[in-house]
């Protein structure tokens, strides 16, 4: 085919963004239609041009199908009220068959439904979906333009509504099931499903056909949920088996969060012979296996999209910790910081993170802690406490093996290798839990109880440790970390005490570098 420019309206939808992947990496250029800047953007990366059409009309879709050899109108609903329904399915069926008419584009290939055909006849298909579907079909088939019409199952795969939602519902250990679970369906591979698409926009297969979509095997959704439960184990999350929870059609909408003609879909038992579809477009059915690994795979391995190693920091909104921050953005490190909501903590501390993270772009994420108190407070309020006794200025029981515990957590479950702290020189000598020995030791704790499979490992950062106060100011300059924003007074006035021990550490501070303390200003 001399002329590949490929038109897909409904872009940014599950269907449209695997077309679109692969019709490039084919050789197409595609023109994506889509509504809004943000979804014009996401086609972008993906090296698709785009048209933006808030109002899907005949002079609009001339403009955007100029030079194109064929589009796929992906652009539907399978919800909301018979207005949306006609609007959509119906109206926008009949301005692309005009537009592509007056451009002579020389084939229109439409996904419509499985069951589609039995409207007026089942009583599963008595609905402003399968009927709107229905009439967009007769609105094509009477048009001037070549048509392919394809009436798919489920179509399964990376990022399909689904099977992540299955996976979901098998880690709650309960599986909502709508019915029996027994209706039979042939899911097929969305890899396929695309293969079908593009074979029939390159001018495969016969025009003015209408072919059933569908996999390789019969199944049901009970016979799912165990397929999807059994790759998961083999793929390494053992979890115990399911239970399933029928729940009647009537209840279905509401139990599971779907609209009506989502539920009617599920009572489609239509079977077809995938094999005469995949023959005449030259493609291979994929097995059902196939299509739920890659489900499961993207769900469970997530590919990140962040640039840097990610590390967990704990951020407390002072200076050393505002320092570790700015020094470990610098080093290019992906970043998600821990705020501690302890007993009585400055409020002035948790303006101080929220500004220093955003001001980064960082995460923050706070960690409830009100059990967490200082010595003192608990043993005025009734505790033993022994270590209470001769303490210094705000010393927390067990305070750094329990945050560090806490972000050794929250670094496994996002993946990061690195926790940093911003302790300094001087913090082992009044807390011996702050020593490079002690972390040493914590670090080895924590990889020490990953599971046998587990080979990965988290290392503790420490990278003001060796540096006096006076020190990691000048370090905080030459990072320009705005110290404005940064808070290190016990207490939570308007402005800092002056008295506490934090206060008098970083007035001798600025004042050894004989350099102006800004005054803090959130």
């Amino acid at each position: 085919m001399e002329n590949k420019k490929l038109a897909v309206t409904g872009a940014n939808g599950y269907l449209g963004k695997h077309t679109i992947n692969r019709a490039i990496k084919k050789g197409w250029q595609v023109i994506g239609l889509v509504r809004r800047e943000e979804a014009a953007k996401e086609l972008n990366m993906l090296g698709a041009e785009t048209v933006i059409i808030k109002n899907f009309t005949l002079e609009s879709l001339k403009k955007a199908l100029v030079g194109c050899n064929a589009v796929i109108h992906f652009r539907g609903v399978v919800c909301g009220a018979r207005d949306t329904f006609d609007e959509i399915n119906v109206k926008g069926a009949h301005a692309l068959v005009e537009a592509a008419s007056e451009l002579k584009i020389r084939r229109i290939i439409f996904p419509s439904g499985l069951g589609v055909d039995k409207y007026g006849i089942e009583d599963w298909a008595d609905n402003d979906y399968f009927r709107s579907k229905k009439e967009a079909e007769q609105i094509i088939k009477q048009g001037k333009v070549p048509y392919v019409i394809f009436r798919p199952s489920y179509i399964l795969g990376p990022d399909d509504e689904l099977i992540p939602e299955i996976v979901k519902q098998i880690g709650g250990q309960t599986v909502s099931v709508a019915g029996s679970g027994k209706i039979p369906m042939q899911p097929i591979f969305v890899n396929d499903a695309v293969e079908a698409f593009l074979g029939a926009a390159e001018g495969l297969g016969q025009d003015n056909m209408i072919y059933d979509l569908v996999g390789p095997e019969i199944i049901n959704m009970i016979v799912l949920i165990e397929r999807v439960f059994k790759h998961m184990d083999e793929m390494g999350f053992h979890v115990p088996p399911p239970r399933i929870q029928h729940v009647s059609y009537e209840d279905a909408p509401k139990a599971l969060g779907l609209c009506k003609e989502m539920v009617d879909v599920m009572k489609c038992d239509i079977i077809s012979d995938g094999t005469i579809t995949a023959k005449s477009l030259n493609f291979k059915l994929n097995s059902l296996d196939e299509a739920i690994r890659a489900a499961i795979t993207i769900q469970m391995f997530p590919i990140s999209k962040e640039n840097g190693e990610c590390a967990i920091i704990l951020l407390s909104g002072g200076i050393d910790s505002a320092t570790a921050l700015y020094w470990a953005y610098n080093e290019g490190y992906t970043l998600i910081a821990l705020s501690f909501n302890y007993g009585y903590r400055p409020e002035k501390e948790k303006k101080a993170v929220f500004k220093l993270s955003e001001n980064l772009g960082v995460k923050v994420i706070e960690i409830p802690v009100e059990y967490v108190k200082e010595a003192m407070e608990l043993r005025i309020g009734g505790m033993p406490v022994p270590s209470a006794v001769h303490a210094p200025e705000g010393f927390i029981p067990s305070r750094n093996l329990v945050f560090y515990s806490i972000a050794a957590y929250f670094a496994e479950i996002y993946g990061c290798k690195f926790i940093i702290g911003g302790h300094m020189a001087a913090d082992p000598i009044k807390f011996p839990d702050a020593s490079i020995d002690f972390f040493e030791s914590l670090e080895k704790l924590i990889n020490k109880g990953k599971h046998i499979k587990d080979k990965s490992t988290i290392k503790i950062l420490l990278p003001l440790i060796k540096l006096t106060k006076v020190d990691v100011i000048r370090l905080a300059i030459k990072l320009n970390v705005p110290l404005n924003w940064t808070w290190s007074c016990y207490n939570d006035e308007n402005k800092p005490c002056g008295k506490c021990s934090p206060c008098n550490k970083r007035r001798e501070a600025f004042q050894n570098l004989n350099y102006a303390d800004p005054e803090f200003a959130l």
